[in-house]
């Protein structure tokens, strides 16, 4: 049996995507907002398809489970311009990826932030929720991390930077020096240190600075981010006696049907012309019904998931959440992990009167020398809450962040702190120090 489900998503992967598995994988990848212009669009030019005002609750959602589409098994190769990540794995599947990798590229095109970075740690989650090797996923990075914009996919603004010189060959340079081994000091513009670090001249300095300002430290900000201004949630869950109720957001995305006026006369149209008009948006309607209709039951059910996973951070408004990952939420769903990529990617669900990352309530677990399991979400907001509440004459070093979640119970290593501090995109102690 294992054979025979490995040959056959061996022949999946090879198969070209058909429009309509197009379609149901651009629906499943568009936030509300992008969804609803791209609906207006369609309703301007098919006149088969008409709104109907209604809502679907997930609660009286009593179909039968979810099937697992072919889609699950192929990636995606759609282009167009309403949303930029396609673009990204357009220029992927130029490099002629195979297999498991194609996997890897998705997943990973799909944890580039608004600004075009991946989180630190990205390589061995991929690896984790993916079942590869961490290696696997470094050549697969290395790969997206040449495509355009330059600094595509870097892990830190030190990589970012360091991405874009070598794109434009001067990884010999001094200002690669510079942003090599003297970060610290280039974040100050402190020159005279940097020229006595690296044994150059402080004008040759001050002048690779100055090409150093003319980099993009927010590579994908123009392309990733043009979308992501409004902030609509999908779903709306409404919290009662401590029970989670979903509601599909219909202010936004409406409800189409079928609304066919020729169907009674369909002999009134003579012309061939009129006749192919009329059958190709026909079925152009159908199945844009059907596709948005998957959608909503995959997003519905990945949500409904999410949510009552962790429904104690949900009811309580806490962020201490349960570790829970792509790939856990794949098999307790029974899709595959880059559907659930699809999903929660740029979704939103309004939780207590606020729109909320479905991404967010997503958290991998960290294992301290202690012994106790913490979630990296939880940390990590411990990590902002001490920072927050600092003296800012004598902020905080990693060293006293870390000594301070030791006594909340989180027994981590200080260069762990500092990875945590850099992915909250917190500065050093030195760079947050206020005069008195």
């Amino acid at each position: 049996m294992k054979h025979q489900l490995s040959y056959q998503q061996r022949l999946l992967q090879k198969m070209a995507l058909t429009p309509q598995m197009r379609q149901s994988l651009q629906l499943l990848a568009m936030p509300a907002q992008e969804l609803n212009e791209y609906i207006e669009a369609i309703l301007e030019k098919n006149p088969f398809l008409k709104k109907e005002f209604e809502r679907l609750h997930t609660s009286d959602y009593t179909g039968s489970p979810l099937r697992s589409s072919l889609e699950e098994h192929i990636t995606n190769s759609i282009t167009g311009d309403e949303d930029p990540r396609p673009l990204l794995l357009s220029q992927l599947r130029m490099r002629d990826l195979r297999g498991k990798d194609i996997e890897v590229a998705e997943y990973l095109v799909y944890e580039i932030d608004e600004n075009g970075y991946l989180r630190s740690d990205i390589v061995a989650e991929t690896a984790r929720d993916l079942g590869v090797d961490d290696e696997a996923v470094e050549d697969v990075l290395e790969i997206l991390q040449k495509l355009d914009p330059p600094g595509v996919g870097a892990r830190d603004v030190r990589e970012c930077l360091q991405l874009q010189l070598e794109r434009a060959g001067k990884k010999a340079s001094l200002e690669y020096r510079i942003i090599t081994d003297c970060m610290d000091e280039l974040a100050v513009i402190d020159t005279a240190k940097m020229a006595h670090a690296l044994k150059a001249e402080e004008k040759d300095v001050s002048e690779a600075v100055k090409n150093i300002k003319k980099l993009n430290p927010r590579p994908a900000s123009t392309l990733l981010g043009k979308k992501e201004a409004a902030v609509i949630p999908d779903l709306i869950a409404y919290i009662k006696s401590g029970k989670i109720r979903l509601e599909l957001n219909r202010e936004c995305v409406p409800l189409l049907k079928l609304y066919n006026p020729y169907k009674k006369n369909a002999d009134f149209v003579k012309d061939p012309e009129v006749k192919e008009f009329l059958k190709t948006n026909l079925k152009a309607a159908k199945q844009l019904i059907d596709n948005l209709s998957r959608r909503e039951e995959t997003v519905c059910r990945v949500t409904d998931f999410i949510l009552t996973y962790q429904k104690e951070a949900v009811t309580s408004n806490s962020p201490r959440l349960k570790i829970l990952t792509v790939n856990d939420v794949a098999k307790a769903t029974g899709f595959h992990p880059s559907t659930i990529s699809r999903t929660v990617a740029r979704k939103y669900v309004q939780v207590n009167g606020r729109a909320v990352a479905l991404k967010s309530f997503l958290s991998h677990g960290i294992k301290s020398p202690g012994g106790g399991l913490h979630s990296k979400a939880h940390i990590k907001h411990v990590i902002r809450e001490l920072v927050e509440r600092e003296d800012r004459t004598r902020p905080l070093s990693d060293g006293q962040i870390t000594a301070a979640l030791a006594k909340e119970g989180i027994a981590i290593k200080r260069r762990t702190t500092a990875k945590y501090r850099e992915n909250l995109r917190i500065s050093p102690s030195y760079l947050r120090r206020k005069k008195n």
